[in-house]
Parts: C-alpha cells; structure tokens; sequence
C-alpha cells in the first residue's frame, strides 16, 4: 500500500526546488517527464518538507509497522536510508542503510526497507549518481499491511467561496486531473466536492460532475457556507457513505498530495485515534516556503500560532515541526473530521466570519493531527487588511469564550478592548475604534441578538462603515518611501515617550506634518502631533487615510464611558445566559431560519 509519494515542484502551486529536494549540484528537473538527470558524483537528498517521512507519527497513529521506499531510476546509483532525529535543536541525521543499485541502462523499480527497529524522527533517503548519466523518474513509500484491513474512507471535500471563481475553477480542475482522471485514479470514488457558493457567481457548469456539487446559498459569511455545507453532506451521507469532511477555504493554493496523504492516513489510522481531527497547515502564498500556522491555541482570544513562522527549507524547520504542542484548534483553510461529529444538534456557531472553527474545535476536537506535507498556500494575514475584522474578532472572542466556558471576566475584556480601543484612538482611526465599541455593545445585547440579526445586512454595513483600502494614486495623500522609511526608523527615550503619553500622544496639541506609516501594526510614536496620515501596504500599493479630529476623538471618549457603565451592570448576565442557551445556535432549527432552508 502506497502512504506517500514523492513529489516535485509545479507551476500548479510550488516550484521552490528545496522544499521537495536538495543537492548542492544544478540538477536537471524536466517536470513533463517529471525525470530528475543526475551527473556522475551527483547527488540528491529527500530530507524535505514534502519528501520525508513522518515516521514517528505514521506509527504513532496508524497501524503500520514497516515502511519501504519505492523508487524508479535508470543508472547506477549509491541509495542511503536516512533516519534524522532533533537532539539539541539540531537535526542529526543516521544512516540506516546503503545500498547500491545498477540499472543496466534499463529503467528499473527498486524496493528498500527502512529498519522498523527504528519509529521516531522522520525518514528520508539520498541517492548518488556513480557513473555516467543517472536518471531518477518517481518513487514513493510504502508498506506491507498484510492481514491487516485498511477502513472505508471517503471524505466530503466543503468549500464555501463567495466571489473567488479562478481559485474554484483552478483548483477543481487540477483535483479532477488529479484524483478523477489522472494517476491517483482510484481514488475517484473516494472523493466528493460540496461548493457553497455564496456570491452566486459560479458558472456551474465549468465544474459540477458526478464528483463535484455546487449549491448557491444565501450570503451568511464563511459559518454559514460551510454549515451549508456540512448539512448537506448529513442530508446525503447514507447514500454516498461519506465518513469525514474536508473543510477547505475558497482562496487556497492545494497540493493534490495533501489529500492524498490525509486518505492514506485515515484508512490505516489506529482505533483509539479515530475520531481526530486532522489539520493542515496555512503556508504563506507570496514566500511559498514559509509557514504561517500549522494548529492554534486559543488563549481567550489572544491566538497562538503554532510553528509560526518556520523557513520550511531548512531541515532542522522541517523536524521542529514534527514537535507536538497542545492545540485548540485548525483552522478552515484545511481541517478534516469525522462526519459523525457534525449532527444537527451540534453544527457550527452562526457568527459570519472569524471565530466559527475557534468554536467548532474547542467544542469536539479531541486529537488533532498535523504533519509535513499537508498543507495549503494562502495570502498571508497582514496583506488582508480589513476595518470589519475589528468588529468580528472582538465579538466573536467574546461569543467564543462564554459559549465554551472560558474564565473570561469583565475586568480582562475591559482591559483587552481598552488597549484595542486605545491603540485605534490614537492612531486616527476612528472607525476602527468604532466599530470595537460595536462589536462589544452587540455581544451585551445578548443570544437573542445573534439568533434574529440579518448577518448579511449587517456585514454589508459594517464593510460600508470601515476604512476602504484604495490604490495609492487614488488617495489625497501621494506615496513618499523616503517619508515611510523616516517614519518607520523613528525612535524615542524614555523622557520623550513619558511626556509624549502625559500629552495623549499629542492630541491637544497643534499638529504640524503628515506621516506614511505601515498599515498593519503601527506604532503610536508614527502619529505624534500629525495632521494626516497614509496607512500604506507596500505589497500591494494600496492604503487609506486618516485624520487627526479632535470632535470625533471626543465623541469616542464619550461612547466608550456609556459602553464602560453597560458593560460593568450587563457583562455577567449576558456570559450566563449564553451559555445557558447555546445549543439554540448551533441547531439544524436555527440554522435553517439563518439560511431560509425549508
């Protein structure tokens, strides 16, 4: 049985070599062919990201017990088994084995046992070219399950899209080449897609088939797309036998394998592990080789991204990232689990955006799965700047907390939306601070408010209300560089900074200059005594501006001592009672009216 194969770069997704290969030589990739040609003395390591094993987790959760590699090569050739382990912060790498292959010119399938005395660490190999012209064509891992039965599996792929059809039509297309017509074709009837399409924009017929179902839903946000979707999986799963659902973001980059490997890994995984989740992890879509997040802790509200960060072509990356840490949860962009979790009196929060996978993972995930090589690129965080996420991750954490009880006691929110409230205030973006003082007003309306609000006319105002990210010709202010660079590198003493906070950052004194400063994160410094300023995303050249106004600052003031009064009388009365009465969210009767389904 095939666990994994091993891949190359494609300008599908990826074409940075290093995460799928090493050598210090230029080797010749003909991705037609997909042939690696290797020069005499030539060598090449599979350490990688994608091309490793995960041996102690492959034993770890599944019923294997042995591990061979498979390859196809034509030439002569030195193959060593590698076995590499972290020790000390390092990556030390063993060889387990060598073995010397001779082809007689002919290409030639090779199986190779990795020592099972030997389950931790991942697994890799390196192959030398001996002589002449080396060709190396594919190869995988495998293993001998013999009397042992593999478990049916299919899995529910759901995607919710609302306006993103070239990454629909793009991905679907290279799934069906993939899984439905291309090598790994038997596993066209282990495969379903259910698109939610929120946006109703999709040309239906470019990709529906027999693998592949489109429902236009009404715009509920990314929640209820995919509870759209989950319901109609429960709808049909005695029919099409379904026993997991892939939960997958609409503007993610695949890499088909990841599926692949998520299958194997569930048809041979160990009873104690089957009700896990398994999740993927976010790798940013402009640096193709960083991780962004692979599983998160909730921390009330306060994320944790695990392994954030990680240069994924660097091997000593690659094994810290087999390192399990406690997570709350996965995140949508891609997050498996089994459809026996999802009934209809325990489907996701009706919450539009932000936080409905938070939830949905503190409520039922027991176990979560992460591995090398399950993944999926996605635009990175700070590239999607967006005023309503103000509202909706302040909200959302609050809904989260009381709903799951989680210790979360007024004097920390106050201090919380202070800080959030204060940092917006300061910074002249009076919108933003706003729109924090909705978002935590809505919550002190308490349940009833969530059940009956129109989640769609109340997203349209709150993007309508936000800051709206334009193209910088189109802005008042004109880009300087030279201006951002300076505001930028500013830096105070401690004497400045202790006047400048004694002063309100200069908000009753005259202003003086304009600044350009970064979009996300800027410090407060940037707008001392400033009369406008350009928030500016170098990456994509757009921003908005802000204004110093001192009547919109002192009507804020005014909003926030109301907002603190209700606050200190309503908090506690409104965590009671939803936690009393939380399972009204999260029902098929609720969900229903939200989605106007009959």
């Amino acid at each position: 049985m095939k666990l994994q194969n091993i891949i190359y770069p494609s300008s599908n997704n990826c074409q940075e070599a290093e995460l799928y290969f090493r050598s210090e030589n230029d080797i010749s990739y003909d991705a037609k062919t997909k042939c690696l040609s290797m020069k005499r003395n030539e060598e090449i390591v599979f350490n990688t990201y994608f091309n490793s094993f995960s041996a102690n987790k492959w034993f770890e959760y599944t019923v294997i017990n042995n591990v061979y590699l498979k390859i196809n090569v034509k030439g002569y050739f030195l193959v060593e088994l590698l076995c590499i382990k972290r020790e000390n912060g390092e990556a030390i790498s063993t060889v387990m084995s060598k073995t010397l292959v001779d082809t007689k010119g002919k290409g030639q399938k090779i199986d190779l046992p990795f020592c099972t005395e030997e389950r931790g660490g991942m697994f890799a190999f390196k192959i030398t070219s001996l002589e002449g012209e080396g060709e190396f064509y594919e190869g995988g891992y495998y293993t001998n399950l013999g009397d042992v039965k593999i478990r049916n599996i299919k899995i529910g792929i759901n995607i919710c899209t609302f306006k993103r059809e070239e990454f629909i039509y793009k991905n679907m297309k290279l799934l069906e080449k993939t899984f439905f017509v291309g090598e790994e074709k038997s596993m066209d009837d282990k495969l379903l897609v259910y698109i939610v399409d929120n946006g109703k924009s999709l040309e239906h017929a470019k990709i529906e088939s027999e693998h592949v179902k489109v429902f236009p839903n009404k715009n509920t946000g990314g929640a209820g797309g995919f509870t759209r979707g989950m319901i109609e999986i429960l709808r049909e799963k005695e029919e099409t036998k379904i026993t997991h659902t892939l939960l997958m973001d609409d503007d993610v980059v695949i890499q088909p394998e990841s599926i692949f490997r998520t299958y194997t890994l569930l048809t041979t995984i160990r009873k104690e592990y089957q009700e896990a989740f398994i999740g993927g992890a976010m790798l940013r879509m402009d640096e193709v080789w960083i991780q962004t997040e692979s599983g998160a802790l909730w921390n009330k509200g306060d994320l944790v991204s695990r392994k954030q960060g990680l240069d994924l072509r660097d091997v000593e990356a690659c094994i810290y990232n087999e390192v399990e840490e406690l997570c709350d949860y996965n995140a949508w962009w891609y997050c498996v689990m089994p459809i026996k979790v999802i009934r209809n009196d325990n489907l996701p929060l009706p919450i539009f955006i932000r936080g409905d996978d938070v939830d949905y993972g503190l409520r039922n995930m027991e176990h979560l799965i992460l591995m090398n090589g399950i993944c999926v690129w996605h635009e990175p965080f700070e590239t999607k700047y967006s005023s309503s996420a103000y509202y909706y991750i302040f909200r959302n954490r609050l809904i989260d907390n009381a709903i799951n009880n989680i210790n979360y006691p007024k004097e920390k929110f106050l201090e919380d939306i202070r800080q959030w409230f204060q940092q917006e205030l300061f910074t002249y973006r009076y919108k933003n601070a706003q729109l924090l003082l909705n978002a935590a007003n809505d919550f002190l309306k308490g349940i009833e408010f969530l059940k009956n609000v129109d989640g769609e006319k109340l997203n349209t105002e709150i993007i309508k209300y936000g800051y709206q990210m334009k193209d910088a010709n189109d802005l008042e202010m004109p880009v300087d560089l030279e201006k951002y660079r300076a505001t930028t590198n500013q830096h105070e003493g401690k004497i400045h900074r202790f006047v400048r906070k004694l002063l309100l950052n200069g908000m009753f004194l005259t202003a003086y200059d304009d600044a350009i400063v970064p979009m996300v994160g800027p410090h407060i410094l940037f707008f001392y005594r400033k009369k406008r300023v350009l928030n500016y995303d170098e990456t994509s050249g757009k921003g908005f501006v802000t204004k110093k106004e001192f009547k919109e600052f002192t009507r804020l003031i005014i909003a926030y001592m109301k907002f603190y009064r209700l606050c200190i009388k309503e908090y506690d009365t409104v965590v009671k009672q939803y936690r009393k009465r939380k399972k009204e969210l999260y029902s098929l009767e609720n969900w229903k009216k939200w989605l106007k389904l009959t």
